[in-house]
């Protein structure tokens, strides 16, 4: 994202201290702060793992930051005079309108959000901050990206008889069963795995997964827990069923999901590297990591499973691309073998 700190300057009259900078991957955000000259700041995350990266690269830097982790930006105190949303191409446009819809609420009275965007010309953030904050300015756009900002009117929160924004919230729910259990219903909120729709690679892995009643169970990477979930339900009431991801925002929906579905015989643990899981505690582990992350996730996700499980243990991972996870799980378990289910390559080995 070297765009950020070529479209900063255009931008830096307007951001006063305290300012949070919203998102955005640890390099390019540790560039921004460095063109931000001290400024107190700071970093908001959604997930774990790539807080403990900005961290490590603001420390490399030799920039001080506070990185906070929470599963939604208004779980942040009413204080900041700036957020700055560093808005890449390809982020997702739910996302993008959600965090300006939480960065109102953050702001104090006469603050600023200020969106740095990839985009040469930027079709949704005028519009979007327009409809919030009821007005938007922009810079000319540029080779750098676009930037716009808009401020919170001094006639907001906190002011005695004026009325307060209502907190509007962007999330989809859907249905999922299986073929021998009830629908279960599940809500998801953008910058979450499968925003809106039940994965197709879940499906195909939890649909020929072998899980028996009193299983224990780990849904690794659970996102918004619905394979973990629909788990519960062919384990019965003497099985349990583990929750794990390193997004908060996830976490926080599997344990929604789970209540709603009436699921009680659940743990839920949020950690980057499987950290606070006991050895020989599964039964049945199962795991659809990210494809973007290349194989450093799905790695972690093999080498780190075998020792969860109990002996005769079962694990499964879904995959489109066998060619690369195949050598992995040999190297891991000895032995696997392979199902096509739904134009996915079920992956299923044993301890």
């Amino acid at each position: 994202m070297p765009y950020l700190t070529d479209l900063f300057p255009t931008v830096a009259s307007r951001v006063v201290p305290p300012v949070c900078v919203v998102l955005g991957p640890p390099r390019p955000v540790t560039h921004l702060l460095g063109a931000m000259g001290g400024l107190e700041t700071i970093c908001f995350q959604f997930d774990l793992h790539q807080a403990g990266r900005l961290r490590e690269s603001l420390a490399e830097s030799n920039l001080q930051a506070e990185v906070v982790v929470h599963a939604d930006l208004w779980d942040l105190p009413q204080r900041f005079q700036t957020v700055l949303f560093p808005a890449s191409a390809h982020s997702d446009r739910e996302l993008k309108l959600d965090i300006i819809e939480q960065a109102y609420h953050i702001l104090v009275p006469g603050g600023h959000f200020i969106t740095l965007s990839e985009y040469k010309k930027d079709s949704l953030f005028a519009k979007a901050q327009k409809k919030v904050f009821g007005k938007c300015g922009e810079t000319p756009s540029s080779d750098h990206g676009t930037a716009f900002w808009s401020k919170k009117s001094s006639g907001s929160e906190g002011e005695p008889g004026k009325a307060e924004r209502p907190r509007r919230r962007h999330e989809i729910e859907y249905h999922a069963k299986l073929a021998d259990g009830p629908p279960l219903n599940f809500v998801t909120r953008p910058g979450t795995f499968s925003y809106g729709r039940f994965d197709a690679g879940s499906r195909a892995m939890i649909e020929i997964a072998d899980i028996r009643e009193g299983d224990s169970v780990l849904d690794l990477g659970c996102g918004n827990g619905s394979v973990g979930c629909l788990a519960a339900g062919k384990v019965g009431p003497k099985g349990h069923v583990t929750f794990i991801d390193s997004n908060l925002r996830s976490m926080a929906l599997a344990e929604l999901n789970a209540k709603a579905n009436g699921i009680t015989n659940a743990t839920f643990v949020s950690a980057t590297r499987l950290e606070g899981l006991n050895p020989g505690s599964f039964d049945v582990i199962m795991a659809n990591p990210p494809y973007y992350a290349k194989s450093e996730i799905t790695r972690l996700f093999i080498d780190g499973s075998r020792d969860l499980l109990r002996p005769g243990g079962r694990y499964s991972i879904v995959t489109k691309l066998p060619s690369e996870v195949v050598p992995m799980i040999f190297e891991t378990y000895g032995e696997c073998h392979t199902v096509e289910n739904r134009g996915y390559v079920v992956i299923m080995a044993e301890v």
